[in-house]
Parts: structure tokens; sequence; C-alpha cells
């Protein structure tokens, strides 16, 4: 499942995105209303002049008891209406929520999103579109060969068999650890490989 069908799969719940990537969220909540227009359910903004700031792009809106309600960018609890589903905010706002959503950026154009459970997810933001990404296989390779072993291998050992296996140089094999490690599945400590999320 991709983070716009996860965030729409919760519509009856209430939802934190935080993040400090504000052209991201706007294409989350223009990707999120499109879809649950698409299923006929009203969407109502708050803070749609704020929206309309940062996007170019205008959303349909109904705002009734059965709407959809979006609460675009706030910065403190006491800003939220009643009533709300969705909220995007630069802080982790300190309410009762259904789910929390962090978003970082790992690299150019690649974000991940981890939820309150742990469940990851990678995209790519293309022509105002989320896009949703998996891990290559070797990262996959990586992650099954510490699951074998326990969670936890010698670098020198994991770098050695990757780098054996897919015929690539033991650099570009420590390029792709650190990359799992940006993306906070690995932890890297005292010459040793420690896996931190199952998958």
């Amino acid at each position: 499942m991709n983070l716009v069908d996860y965030v729409v799969s919760l519509r009856n719940g209430n939802i934190l995105i935080y993040s400090f990537y504000i052209n991201v969220k706007i294409v989350l909540i223009y990707n999120i209303a499109q879809k649950l227009l698409e299923s006929k359910t009203d969407i109502c903004i708050v803070n749609y002049e704020k929206f309309l700031k940062f996007s170019e792009r205008q959303i349909i809106q109904s705002c009734n008891d059965t709407s959809y309600v979006i609460v675009f960018e706030v910065e403190k609890t006491s800003e939220l209406p009643p009533r709300y589903n969705l909220v995007t905010s630069s802080v982790k706002l300190n309410k009762d929520f259904n789910d929390i959503i962090r978003i970082d950026k790992i690299s150019t154009n690649l974000y991940k999103a981890l939820n309150s459970s742990g469940e990851l997810f990678l995209f790519s933001v293309i022509n105002g579109e989320v896009v949703e990404k998996t891990l290559k296989t070797v990262h996959e390779e990586i992650i099954q060969f510490l699951r074998e072993f326990g969670g936890e291998v010698q670098i020198n050992d994991v770098v050695s068999i990757i780098s054996r296996k897919y015929n690539i140089s033991r650099d570009n094999v420590r390029v792709e650890l650190a990359f799992l490690k940006d993306l906070g599945l690995i932890e890297i400590r005292n010459g040793k490989i420690i896996l931190t999320q199952l998958l």
C-alpha cells in the first residue's frame, strides 16, 4: 500500500503529518483529496487561503457535517477545529491522533514517511504526484542477510559477501549501507551492522 492509499484508508480517524517539506505536504494533500473526491467524499480545508499561497492547484471544497476535514499547517493544538481528519504541521503536535506520520528527505527527490507503528513508505514527487518507491534488490538482500544472522553482523562480512554476490565494489556496498542507515533501517556501531526495523 502506498502512502496516499494508507492515509485514505484511515479517513474515519485523525492523522497528523508533520514535516518541514511544505511542497511535499501540498502534493500529498492534493493526491489524498483527489482520491477522496473520486469516491464522492466532500473535502473541507481549514486554512485554505494559506494552502493556495503555496499551491497553484485548487481543490473543490464542500464544507459540511460529513466532509473530510484537512487542517493545513497549524503550529499549536489550540488552532485545531473541533473536528478534523488530517492535520499537517512542521511540528509534532501534542494531541491524541490515530496515527502520526513523519516525513523526512533522504536524498534528491526521495522521501521517507514513517508512521506510529514503524511502517515505512518511500516516495518521490514527480509532476505533482506522489510516486511510490521501493528498495533495490541489493538493499533487500542486505536486510535479509541481517535477519538470517539475528540482526547483527560484522560490517566487513556484509561488505565482502554482498560485494561478491552482486559483483559490485566494496565502496558501492558501503554506499548502499549508508542509504539504509539514512532510512533508519540499520545502525552501524562498533564495526557491526545492526538491523533496527523489520520490513
